[in-house]
């Protein structure tokens, strides 16, 4: 599976985690043509049926406070626990739970102490929970509202959960919701909130059933499904295309770089859009592979660093700096024909990588590379990040030790980022 987000390196210290992000600012453009492309589907979506859970606990939820001395742990995000927790607990061994987000906190969490709470949780789960990565498609597709709370669409999808249970709809399934709300209102009055379920297996087990992410009921199925092929405001931009042609792959050989290609001749219309992600890719692996490189070579044992010009010797480096000049126009005319967006991709690419446009030979643009990652660390906070090296004078560099690579094969012909194909390939394997 091709690279799809922000790397994060196996070291990162507190306060300076952006510093171990997106080292050469490459992720905003693609991530803006992914919007354009599927509006509203993100990279970290994989498990349809966290929507689910979100619109069932939207109702159970409804009239429940939060209790103010405690922001970090809302309604909403006890619900969040108590459904991670009981997944955790019944089938955290099992395949087929993969992509729950917070899974692993969860897991040390009740491995250290028996429940979940705020301090054990992700720290930023606004963003990274499920709630967080869920809601942009939630709401656009009418499910919830921008506060959580039911959506147009929410009653549906409840009632066909609901008989998916075996349940008389919505109204036989108020019990089960009262049963859950208080275990909820229990967690929150608790000082400070924390998972307190006090239950017994069987009702963990009923609650991690509720929403195994693999165990939707056909009605259920079929309504999700509907949503996300809908037409007119509510359409997911190419997803109805893309979803058609999953057929023609296997999940090991799906390549979203063949699915553009099959995008284009299915769907014409997708074609500017397509050409300036194909270019754009283009000019972020030749960046990605060149800086990786670099490091892996720049990672010996010597004190006094490495120069810099030295890597125009190394046969991969020389292959992803090749033409980097003719990369640049072409990604650059390619985005200037993206005319959608919120912002210009043409002006953000040209303030972003403008210095890189002209011609180099593989020493200078070597040097080049190295400043422009300088450049992209110091722009992402007021103080700055540090950068992956630190400069021993001139053109010498010492590769810190949390940022060192071993040497890997580049491959210039795939993609750095990924275009939701992969998100939209799970959410088909859930649904079928």
């Amino acid at each position: 599976m091709p690279a799809s987000f922000p790397f994060l390196t196996t070291y990162d210290p507190p306060g300076t985690s952006e510093g171990s992000l997106d080292p050469l600012g490459l992720y905003r453009i693609a991530d803006q043509l992914a919007v354009q492309l599927v509006p509203a589907v993100r990279e970290r979506m994989q498990r349809i049926r966290f929507l689910t859970a979100m619109v069932v606990g939207s109702f159970l939820l409804e009239d429940l406070e939060g209790n103010p001395r405690h922001r970090d742990a809302s309604p909403y995000l006890v619900w969040e626990w108590l459904v991670v927790e009981a997944l955790m607990r019944e089938t955290s061994d099992d395949a087929s739970i993969r992509g729950v987000p917070g899974s692993g906190v969860t897991r040390t969490a009740l491995a250290q102490h028996g429940y979940v709470d705020a301090r054990s949780y992700l720290k930023t789960p606004r963003i990274f929970g499920f709630h967080g990565v869920y809601k942009p498609l939630a709401v656009h597709l009418g499910l919830l509202d921008v506060h959580l709370g039911p959506g147009p669409n929410a009653e549906r999808l409840a009632d066909a959960w609901a008989r998916g249970r075996g349940l008389a709809g919505i109204v036989g399934a108020k019990t089960l919701w009262a049963r859950w709300k208080a275990t909820v209102k229990r967690g929150l009055n608790h000082a400070p909130p924390r998972t307190s379920a006090n239950w017994n297996r069987s009702e963990w087990r009923e609650l991690a059933e509720a929403f195994a992410p693999e165990a939707a009921g056909a009605e259920e199925k079929q309504l999700l499904g509907e949503l996300l092929l809908s037409s007119g405001e509510r359409q997911l931009g190419a997803l109805p295309e893309l979803w058609r042609l999953q057929e023609n792959y296997e999940n090991d050989a799906l390549q979203e770089e063949a699915l553009h290609t099959d995008l284009e001749q299915h769907a014409p219309a997708y074609g500017v859009l397509v050409e300036a992600i194909r270019t754009y890719e283009a000019f972020a692996r030749g960046l990605q592979d060149g800086f990786d490189v670099l490091r892996a070579e720049a990672a010996g044992p010597d004190a006094r660093g490495y120069a810099v010009p030295h890597i125009a010797r190394n046969e991969a480096f020389r292959t992803s700096v090749d033409r980097l000049d003719e990369r640049f126009a072409a990604a650059r005319r390619a985005l200037g024909e993206i005319t959608a967006t919120t912002i210009s991709l043409q002006n953000l690419f040209d303030e972003r990588f403008g210095k890189l446009a002209e011609p180099m030979n593989a020493q200078t643009c070597a040097l080049a590379l190295c400043e422009h990652h300088e450049t992209v660390q110091r722009a992402k906070s007021a103080e700055g990040k540090r950068p992956w090296f630190d400069r021993i004078g001139g053109d010498r560099i010492y590769i810190r030790q949390a940022y060192r690579i071993p040497q890997r094969e580049i491959v210039p012909e795939r993609y750095l980022h990924g275009y939701r194909g992969w998100p939209i390939r799970r959410f088909w394997d859930d649904l079928a």
